[in-house]
């Protein structure tokens, strides 16, 4: 990536998001460390664009030998 950080989220779109998936979001303070958490972990995830697959092959689909 372009050494822009694209992890990091607002705390309303988090709030919303995180109220929408059924947490309980009245907790500010615990709402607050797990913002970061996430925002460490999309950190982390985003290497994984870095990697360059575009030689690889797709593994081969699994046949069972027949008896």
């Amino acid at each position: 990536m372009s050494g822009e950080n694209n992890s990091a989220i607002s705390e309303q779109a988090f709030l919303r998001i995180a109220a929408a998936t059924g947490l309980d979001i009245s907790d500010r303070e615990h709402m607050a460390d797990l913002r970061g958490r996430v925002s460490l972990m999309r950190q982390g995830l985003e290497r994984l664009y870095e990697i360059d697959v575009s030689g690889a092959e797709s593994p081969s689909v699994f046949v069972p030998e027949r008896e």
